[in-house]
């Protein structure tokens, strides 16, 4: 009896024994899965830098390394969901933006390219194509401040470009809805203004005193579908005048004849004429 109850006993022993030895690998088991788990959620720091990869896009997407101040004042859906605060907002002390005028405070907002201390204008930004500002600030090239009074730029269009009381004012340099210099013309790649380079001579030529993208071609043309844009002049573009070449192409049909030719078949002087 004595040996039965010594086996059970020991039997006993050995199943407290094993389950002792589960439970502790299931908890070690937990506490790396948490660990892990923890370790892989990516967050900013308090100057806006990225950890881990900084937090998940709005798309899912994570590990992106994109700064608290680049998804403040880029729209892209690498960056978390309410992060897009605007050109115009800081996103901590030492965070650059636009003032209330779109000059550059603190290096200006994170550029396109998660460049910062660029000190580009809002201006400058919205006539020019540059990575060096933020997604989506360029508007056009003959771009001018929002008539309504708003933080934007409108293209200069109609009345809005040529009338100083529908925002193309003093100071406000444009091309009107002929590409002519409205103020000076727009800010050149270079920064400068002033210039009075017509949007034709932009389109033809390439000058740093022209808007960043202007250029198209030595041959460029006004588009034939009527759009305030430049074409590379090609094909029948060129040749035809209903199709965009204007009055520059030469008029075959009504052209005056040429000189009558020399009726003379007298060969010169030492020939024979063919005799």
């Amino acid at each position: 009896m004595k040996r039965v109850f010594a086996a059970v006993a020991a039997l006993f022993a050995l199943c407290l024994i094993v389950a002792g030895c589960s439970g502790s690998s299931d908890s070690s088991e937990s506490s790396t899965t948490s660990t892990s788990v923890q370790n892989a959620g990516g967050s900013w720091d308090a100057e806006g830098k990225p950890v881990n990869g900084g937090p998940a896009g709005s798309d899912g997407s994570t590990g992106s390394n994109l700064t608290k101040d680049y998804c403040a004042h880029n729209k892209d859906a690498k960056c978390p969901t309410g992060s897009y605060l605007g050109v115009h907002v800081a996103a901590h002390a030492k965070s650059g933006s636009w003032d209330a005028n779109g000059n550059p405070v603190n290096g200006g907002p994170t550029g396109a390219d998660g460049s910062t201390g660029n000190n580009k204008t809002q201006e400058y930004c919205a006539r020019n194509q540059d990575p060096a500002c933020p997604k989506n600030s360029y508007v056009a090239a003959n771009a001018i401040k929002n008539p309504d009074g708003s933080h934007s730029y409108v293209k200069c269009e109609g009345t809005i470009c040529t009338n100083p009381n529908h925002g193309g004012g003093e100071g406000t340099g444009a091309w009107d809805a002929n590409g002519k210099p409205v103020n000076g013309g727009p800010t050149g790649a270079d920064g400068s203004t002033g210039n009075n380079q017509s949007q034709e001579y932009c389109a033809q030529n390439q000058d740093p005193a022209c808007p960043q993208g202007t250029y198209v071609g030595s041959n460029a043309i006004k588009s034939p579908d009527g759009a305030n844009r430049y074409v590379p002049c090609e094909g029948s573009i060129c040749t035809n005048p209903n199709q965009g070449a204007g009055d520059d192409t030469p008029d075959t049909e009504n052209a005056p004849a040429p000189d009558d030719a020399p009726t003379t078949t007298d060969a010169p002087d030492g020939g024979d004429g063919g005799n």
